[in-house]
Formats: C-alpha cells, structure tokens, sequence
C-alpha cells in the first residue's frame, strides 16, 4: 500500500476512534449528568424555601426576604417565587456544569411551536375578571365607568394568566424529564385560587390573603386555633387533605382538557403569545390613560386601591382624599402610686361581673328573643344612646375594653408577648388585686387566639383565681362546636358555686359567652322562639331575602339562650344578696352583618352593622349613672375607675359615664381585617361616619399618616363633591372633638388629588 494512502487510512481510523472516544465519553458524561438533574434541581427549590421553613414552621430567625409574623399568605407567594427561582437555577447550575445550554438560544425558544392550552387561559380570565367585579359591587360608579374598569381588570388579568403560562413554561424546560409536569400543577392550581378568593370576598368581603396571614400571627403556624376560633367545622388535617385534593383534581382536569384533540390547532409559536401579550398590556395602559382624563375622583381611587396586583405603574391615584401627618397620643400610662381601690370612692368593694357575648348587634337585644335582656337595658341599666365597640374583632375590642387604650396599640402588645413569652398584666387587673379582689376569667373559647388571653389580661395567670379557657386543640373538633352551649351553661354555673364561699362583696368575674359566634347555638335542652330557621350547612353566596331572615332567626335562637343564661345568672345573684351592690356590664365584642352591605358576620368593615353592640350597665344602688348620647368599650375602664374615685388618666380616650355629657361625642372603631374597602378607623357621631385608610394597617403599630377614604351621612356619602375643601370643612364640622382627643399632631398635608 502506498504510504500516501496508508497514511490517509491511518488518519481517517484515528479521527474515527477519537470521535468514538468522545461520543463515549459523552455517552457516559450524559448518564452521569441525567442523574445528577433531578438533584440539582429539586436542591435549588429545597434551598430557596429553608429559609421561609425555618421562620414560618419553626418561628426560627427570619431571613431579610421573609415577611413578619401575620404574613403567612404573603410568604407564600413569596415562598412560591423562591421555589420557582431556586428550582430554576438548580437546573441552569446542572446544564452548566453538563457542557450543555438551556434551549440554544432565546430566539430558538421563541420560534419553537408549543401547545397553548386556550381552555385553562379563558376559565382563568374569567374567574378573575368575576373575581374582581366583587370588588366593584357596592362602589359608587357610573355604569360607564364600572364598564372602563372592568375592561382595565380583565385585560390585566389576561396579562398574568399569559405571564405565569410562560414562566412555568420555562420552568419546566429546565427541570428534569420526570419532573417537568410539576410546574403545570402551579399553573392548574391558578384557578383554584382565584375560586377560593372569591369565595373569601363573597361571604366576609376579605381577600383570603388576609384569612392566610393570620395563620402565623402568634409567630408559628397555627392553623387548628384558626379554625377553631373562626367557627369553621373542620380538623386541620381535614382542611389540609382537602386542599391537596382539590389541587390534585385540578391538575388532572387541566391535563384531561390539554389531551383534547378539539384544542390541538392551537399549537403556535411562542412568539405570537408574546406579542398577544404585549398588546394586551397595551390595552391596559391605554385604558388608564384614557380613564384619568374622564372618570371621576372616587372611580378612579377606588378602581385603583381595592385592587393589590396591578401590571403598569405610574397611573396610582392618592391612597385617600386628603392626607394628614399624625401622632397619635401614647398609650395610656399608669402610675403605681395611685389610690387603692376601694378606699373613698362612691361604693367599697362592689362586685363586678361583665359578661361579654360574642358577635352580639345593639339591635339583637329585642323583647321578641331577648325579652330579660330587653327589660334588663330597659328598667336596670343607665340609659345610653347608641353603642361601639372598639373594633371589629374580638382581640382588639378586649384589649381596647380592658386597657382603655386604642387597639392601634394592640400589635405592639400581641409582638411582645410572641417575642417574649410575657405580657404585664393590664393595670386595671393589678389594682384589684391590691385590693384583695377574688379575680375569675371564664371563657368558652381558645385564648391562644391571636393572643387574645396575653394581650387582655397579661401572662401572669396567677393574679387570677379561676383563669379558664377552651383549647381547640383539647377534643374532637365538632365536639369543640357541639359543647360550646353546656361550657357556658358550666362557667355560670361554677361562677354561681364560687359566690356562695366567697366574700359578701370584692368579687370579679369576666364571663365570655360564644353561642353567638357564626354557627349560632343553644342548648339542646332550650326550646328556641323561631321553629322556622336556617339549618344548612354554609351561607347562600347570593341569598335572597327569605335566606337572610332565615339565617337571623337562627342567630336570633342562639341571642335568646344567652338572655336566658344571663336571666338566670342574675337571678342567682338576687338570691345570694348580691344583686343591689354589683356592677354588672353585658356587652358584645362586635357586631354581626347579615349582608347589609354585601358581607356577613364581622371583620370585614367598620359600618354600624359589625361594630355597633349593645353595652348594658347596671350600678350599684344609690350611684347615679346620667343618661348618654353614646358610649364605647373606651368608656367602660374610665368609668369603672371614676367608680372608685381614681383619676383620668393620659392616654384613655374614653370619659368616665357617670359624668354628665356635654352633648354627643365622636366614637371610634378600628379595624382587625380591612376587608376589600382597606378602611382601618371609623368615625362615628351623631349618624355621620368618617372612615380613614393608611398603609400596612397595623403592622407596625400607629400610623404616621392617613388618609381621609369617605364621609357617610344621612344620605349617603359625601364624596360625590368634587371639592376637596368641602370634606374637610364637613369632617371639622361634624367631628369637632375627634382630632384632638386621638392625636397630639393632626396636620392637612394634601386636600384631595
């Protein structure tokens, strides 16, 4: 063979072995790096979520990216972010280090045709846009203008259906073979969420980001004291195997329509729904910029601020309609040297009984199903006008009740007690023990909830004789509901047993009651006023108004057995000699909305209907009590106090009740949950309601600044002007005595937009 072409020959097998040699080597370079893909990435997702794990599900120090305690729901979403993030990044550190790239290159990823399931985008863009019209109910806008929004909603939820479609797209491009349908469980679970949002504003008016935050408040997860306290029928393990459930049925229907061969012609380009989406982000755009020049004041802010995702800036109206800088005055400071009680004051050592009723309305309290209670307001008690509670929840109105303080305080106290493990017990409490005062709280509900038994009576359980409550925890969650009636039958009658051996006189009881709470219960012994009530499981989203009355008198049947626990309470009193000389206050935490204003039950705004309560005084014999305009639990601890001649203190901005009134005086409420409206404090006096917004509502304790939302009278709200200057003159007028009780610095800084 010529050396020539033994030479080509030579070259030609060695640039073959070299080939093979390599292709071998990438054969088993490839093996080596598919079994290391799954780890990578499932080890990107495990360490972008370890840091919400260790503050969330183990109250652990919390990372810069993690959300305070009362940001469960936030921190989901944020944690989902992280997950999407970490996972992705996992699988770009394996392709790396595999000598490969992701898809070639962005413009190929374009180009590449995929299959778009058109079906998931049209529920999702309509469960959204369905979604968000809940919020408009009930705002006042012109047809047109309601139309314009609703335009501006849908296209921006389109822009985030077809948002998240891609990115999970991507992120299944980069994880593994096996695991690339995990990221479409994500995308099915899309409309689920967005169901069960509007499920949460149907019913209370609350996005259920804001339920979802309040899973870790106490500064770990706590879900069964949640639910618990909430009335919601069901164990945790229960609620959390359901979610999963429905998740899994979702990704299973999504997968069902995505084999369909009726949506196969819609396999395009990824390009195309890039530039779909860019023109529906412009049609967003342009519906702003065309609303500004049109729409009204009020459409304009509120089509803005009761929404939380928006996907174009630079359009955001004023949070309110006028902004003021605030102090509000400190909390409310006691001196230990002050008189003891029981010293010279208007009676020695009554006997002081309040018994609070859960979710109990001022207009529950009718001869119809409440007929001791009704001649109890009538014939014994100090004649009062209309009456608040403190919030629209049960923790802040305790506090506000037992501190005499206002409940933009309460986060800092609930903080304390999760940072520390403590709380001082409020002032009130530790004058009555050096009083030598027996001390009794009995409760038929969880205090673990929200804090409620630390932020009201501190964590010094000893100071008290008898300190009772019902963990959830404790029994089978539907005999935790079924009980509540012969819990409260039982705290009145141990409270009963305990008088008979104590003290003619320096006792004190707080007895909460809770049948009342949504569920509405009595006795199975207790023969009910109305036969005729709603006895279904849940509440109609859209009720008629036999359904509402319905619903009433099964909450009024539950109103009728606490009168006559109450009744007989009282009763026992007047046997034991007792009666003449007592205190006895019989309140209500909040009130209860039967879809008044398109909500129910409490907690979702500060209208009369969740935070009027009725608040019931009997005084000793020989105290006069002049009557009043109104009152508030902010008055009940000054009272008590000028019962016993101690002073006023700074800070308590409640008046003592048994001073003759000046007139009518503004009352004030706070909200817990801000619900859709985002109103944090109500205004109320002589039938007009001023309501105030302000960011991240009691996060971090008193606000700075707030912001003037709307100005409610007779005839509905004000803020159809147009003028600025008529809010403000109106909010002067007709709360003249508001600004300087609440605050040390209330300055105008911007009169409307």
């Amino acid at each position: 063979m010529p050396l020539p072409e033994m030479a080509g020959m030579l070259l030609w097998i060695g640039n073959h072995v070299i080939a093979l040699s390599r292709f071998g080597g990438f054969v088993m370079n490839r093996k080596l790096s598919e079994r290391w893909h799954g780890p990578f990435w499932l080890g990107g997702m495990a360490l972008a979520l370890l840091p919400f794990f260790v503050a969330v599900g183990f109250n652990g120090p919390r990372a810069p990216w993690v959300l305070e305690a009362g940001k469960f729901g936030d921190n989901v979403i944020r944690s989902i972010w992280w997950a999407l993030n970490g996972s992705a990044l996992g699988g770009l550190i394996w392709l790396k280090l595999s000598g490969r790239t992701m898809i070639g290159s962005f413009r190929l990823w374009c180009a590449e045709r995929h299959q778009f399931h058109w079906m998931w985008f049209i529920v999702s863009v309509g469960v959204f846009g369905f979604h968000n019209y809940l919020f408009l109910e009930g705002f006042r806008f012109t047809p047109i203008e309601k139309l314009s929004t609703m335009l501006g909603r849908v296209l921006t939820g389109a822009v985030i259906v077809g948002v998240y479609w891609l990115a999970c797209g991507l992120s299944g491009a980069l994880a593994p073979k096996k695991m690339r349908r995990w990221p479409w469980v994500v995308a099915a679970f899309l409309p689920f969420v967005m169901l069960a949002d509007f499920v949460a504003i149907l019913y209370w008016k609350n996005p259920i980001i804001n339920l979802l935050n309040q899973l870790d408040e106490m500064g770990s997860f706590d879900l069964g004291s949640n639910l618990a306290s909430s009335g919601v029928p069901a164990p945790p393990w229960a609620v959390v195997l359901s979610f999963f459930l429905v998740v899994w049925i979702f990704y299973l229907l999504f997968h069902w329509l995505a084999a369909r061969n009726w949506i196969s012609w819609l396999k395009m380009p990824r390009w195309i729904l890039l530039v779909f989406l860019c023109g529906l982000w412009g049609g967003v755009w342009a519906e702003k910029a065309v609303g500004t020049s049109w729409k009204s004041r009020n459409a304009l802010r509120w089509g803005h601020n009761v929404y939380d995702v928006h996907v174009i800036a630079g359009f955001e109206p004023p949070l309110g309609v006028a902004q003021f800088d605030v102090s509000f005055h400190p909390k409310a400071l006691f001196e230990e040297r002050e008189g003891v009680l029981g010293g010279d004051g208007k009676v020695k050592r009554p006997d002081i009984f309040i018994i609070m009723v859960e979710s109990t309305r001022q207009d529950a309290i009718a001869p119809e199903h409440a007929p001791f209670l009704a001649d109890f307001r009538d014939k014994e008690c100090q004649k009062i006008g209309t009456t608040w509670a403190s919030s629209n929840s049960t923790a802040l109105s305790w506090y506000g009740l037992f501190h005499g303080s206002l409940p933009v305080f309460w986060p800092g106290e609930k903080a304390a007690s999760v940072r520390e493990s403590k709380l001082e017990t409020p002032f009130w409490f530790l004058q009555l023990k050096q009083a030598d005062y027996r001390m009794g709280i009995r409760t038929v509900c969880d205090l673990s909830y929200r804090n409620m038994g630390a932020t009201s009576f501190g964590t010094n359980q000893e100071l008290f004789e008898v300190y009772e409550q019902s963990p959830a925890g404790d029994i089978h969650w539907q005999d935790y509901y079924d009980q509540i009636p012969q819990r409260e039958k039982t705290s009145f009658t141990s409270t009963v047993e305990a008088l008979k051996l104590a003290p003619s006189s320096g006792n004190f009881y707080f007895i909460a009651l809770d049948s009342t709470h949504y569920g509405y219960r009595w006795h199975e012994d207790f023969e009910p006023p109305y036969a005729d009530y709603y006895d279904e499981a849940g509440i109609p989203g859209f009720p008629s108004d036999e359904d509402i009355a319905s619903i009433k008198r099964r909450y009024h049947n539950s109103v009728a057995w606490v009168d006559l626990q109450v009744k007989e309470f009282v009763t026992e009193l007047k046997k034991q000699g007792r009666y003449d000389d007592s205190v006895i206050i019989v309140t209500g935490d909040h009130g209860e909305e039967f879809y008044e204003n398109g909500s129910w039950f409490h907690s979702s705004s500060l209208l009369p209907a969740q935070t009027q309560v009725p608040i019931l005084i009997k005084w000793p014999k020989g105290v006069e009590a002049p009557p009043q305009a109104s009152a508030s639990h902010l008055d009940l601890l000054p009272s008590l106090r000028d019962l016993f001649d101690l002073p006023q203190v700074p800070g308590m901005l409640g008046r003592s009740l048994l001073k003759a009134s000046d007139g009518e005086r503004t009352q004030m409420s706070f909200a817990c949950n801000t619900g859709v409206s985002g109103v944090c404090m109500a205004w109320y006096r002589d039938g007009w309601v001023a309501t105030f917004v302000w960011e991240n509502p009691f996060s971090y304790g008193p606000p700075e600044e707030i912001h003037l939302d709307d100005i409610i009278g007779p005839d509905g709200s004000i803020m159809l002007r147009e003028k600025p200057s008529e809010w403000l003159d109106l909010l002067r007028q007709k709360f003249p005595d508001a600004p300087e009780r609440l605050f040390s610095k209330f300055n105008v800084v911007t009169e409307g937009p």
